[in-house]
């Protein structure tokens, strides 16, 4: 075979040599030798191997006196040209025994056609990059044209970084060469591997990373109390790949706080954070590469052009051997994504709130990232711009991306699959879609939801909330199978809930029911309270009463007593005084309470 794979031994480090489309190979202590031998004694060009008439042999170059002997098979050579036939052993002209290094040939395996793309024993060598010829392609500007190989000689597994710029990472360390074991992890920028019984199997999700966030807390130092403030307190939620998740909550809520123990810059201090299932902080290394930040102040050059400063921007950030035009076919694209087609040659000055917000986007997905974190991508930006922004992050979730984002915005919620409230002290109170907040809450509008999580006793109230649903529950039994036992805290048992808890009855979508009701139901009787026993005037004992309902009692009196009228009045006009009585008996089932 024409080919040949080669391993080097020196001492106990090793490494392998592919002969590719070479006929000759030499071996010696010079730089330009193809396998260079940096021990004392060896000669500039101690061997060669070369390929003649279908086989490989190999030529003893060193002199009879020489400090260092070339054996074959453990034997010096007969004559100077043998078959290659043999590992090749350099050993100290002084010595019987030890060898300086040693270099054999990995057994040939034939490219087989059954099993898994992912199964290295298929062949000898395994090509990870992201060039055509790779066995496994990988397509991400941050990845060498070959990044590792794997080379399996019939019972080991190796792995070999090919030099690149990137690196290659085994359990979380940077490798340049090492044996293979069962549940070893690799990983390059946008792919990990997990090696079991000589296969790789494929770690990261196509579609964005599943982040999971078990238990997490952030305590800090407190100068005033000389004691700890928890600005996240035992958040607990699962973000699926590709999602757009939205975090809210009120001013000094621990929003970015989250976000940043989150993404690893301002790690937590309790709890995990687990990206497609393995420990993030343990792992960062692995996914700093393909992880996007774009921060609330933008950082652009105001004196370039846009065109100009995303290439400066690739040209530092995606460290892989791209040519030019390369480079500026994925600046085009990142712009069309961004939707600033046609702005290339304005200055980053000339550009609006929104272009310049949509221009930092674009600045992070030149390195293709698997997860994006904004903080306040819409502050400062008009309700159009706002509801534009959203939807852009929504287009970005579906190619593909995990979009995690803090907003004050609630206008356009609805764009986001999940959203996520924060009370006082960090506290998760609602993980869901945005059209249940309100339900949820018990109110009415999110800023008197802002207002009420501003409070300590009523965030903690929620807090528990959250912990006793369907979904937390469901979320607890997930992380126990994945993680262990008690990877969070269990759910809260609660019999029954609370009053504050029951919805009022004017809530959007209750006039909707009550119209619904069959003809015939008394749906003011149906949404009155009992009338005590005394002849006072009834009050909600049970449902909680808006602030405004004593308001429109007062207005529903004035306006029975002005527009309605009396008996006397009625039978003046003609009309029974059951069908004068009647407008006002429809406006207090309106209403929902009973007036007096």
């Amino acid at each position: 075979m024409k080919n040949l794979i080669l391993k080097i031994t020196e001492g106990d480090l090793f490494r392998f040599f592919d002969t590719e489309e070479r006929t000759e190979v030499t071996i010696g202590a010079k730089r330009s030798a193809d396998i260079a031998v940096k021990a004392a004694g060896v000669l500039p060009v101690q061997a060669r191997l070369f390929y003649k008439d279908g086989a490989w042999f190999a030529e003893d170059c060193a002199d009879a006196d020489a400090k260092c002997r070339t054996l074959i098979g453990g034997k010096r050579f007969r004559r100077p040209v043998v078959k290659f036939d043999g590992d090749l052993t350099f050993r100290r002209a002084d010595e019987k025994k030890g060898e300086l290094a040693r270099i054999s040939a990995v057994r040939q395996i034939e490219r087989r056609h059954s099993g898994s793309g992912f199964d290295l024993t298929r062949k000898t060598v395994t090509t990870v990059g992201r060039a055509e010829g790779c066995d496994i392609r990988v397509d991400n500007p941050l990845v060498s044209e070959k990044h590792f190989f794997i080379v399996f000689d019939g019972e080991n597994c190796f792995i070999e970084d090919a030099h690149s710029l990137g690196g290659t990472y085994v359990n979380n360390r940077r490798v340049k060469r090492r044996k293979l074991a069962d549940y070893d992890r690799i990983s390059i920028p946008s792919a990990a591997y997990i090696y079991f019984r000589q296969r790789l199997l494929y770690s990261t999700a196509a579609g964005g990373i599943r982040i999971d966030a078990a238990s997490v807390s952030r305590q800090v130092s407190d100068r005033a109390s000389r004691g700890k403030v928890s600005l996240v307190t035992d958040a607990s939620f699962r973000i699926e790949a590709g999602e757009f998740v939205a975090i809210v909550g009120g001013s000094g809520a621990g929003k970015s706080t989250l976000l940043d123990c989150i993404n690893g810059m301002r790690p937590a201090t309790g709890g995990k954070i687990y990206y497609d299932s393995n420990d993030y902080y343990e792992n960062i290394n692995t996914y700093k590469a393909i992880i996007g930040y774009v921060p609330q102040r933008d950082i652009l050059h105001d004196d370039l052009t846009l065109e100009r400063a995303l290439l400066y921007t690739a040209q530092l950030r995606v460290r892989a051997d791209l040519s030019r035009e390369e480079l500026s076919a994925r600046v085009k694209q990142a712009l069309a994504d961004v939707r600033l087609t046609g702005k290339e040659h304005l200055r980053v000055s000339s550009l609006s709130g929104g272009q310049r917000k949509r221009a930092s986007i674009a600045m992070e997905l030149l390195s293709d990232p698997k997860v994006i974190f904004l903080d306040e991508p819409t502050s400062g930006l008009s309700p159009d711009l706002d509801m534009e922004m959203m939807e852009l992050l929504k287009e970005l979730s579906k190619k593909g991306r995990t979009i995690v984002a803090v907003t004050h915005a609630m206008d356009n919620l609805d764009k986001c699959d999940r959203v996520l409230f924060l009370g006082r002290g960090g506290r998760v109170c609602y993980f869901g879609p945005a059209s249940g907040a309100l339900r949820w809450f018990n109110r009415r509008s999110y800023s008197r939801v802002f207002a009420a999580l501003s409070d300590e006793e009523t965030s903690r109230a929620f807090a528990d909330k959250y912990r006793a649903g369907a979904a937390y529950r469901e979320l607890y039994a997930a992380f126990c199978r994945e993680y262990g036992a008690n990877a969070i805290a269990p759910p809260l048992e609660r019999a029954e809930p609370d009053a504050w808890e029951k919805p009022p009855a004017d809530l959007p979508g209750s006039r909707r029911r009550r119209a619904a009701r069959p003809a015939g139901t008394d749906e003011g009787a149906q949404n009155a309270p009992a009338a005590p026993q005394n002849g006072a005037e009834s009050t909600a004992a049970e449902t909680e009463q808006p602030a405004s309902a004593p308001k429109r009692a007062a207005r529903g009196k004035g306006r029975r007593g002005a527009g309605a009228k009396t008996p006397d009045r009625a039978e003046k006009a003609g009309k029974p005084a059951e069908a004068a009585a009647a407008p006002a008996e429809e406006r207090k089932a309106e209403d929902g309470h009973e007036t007096v």
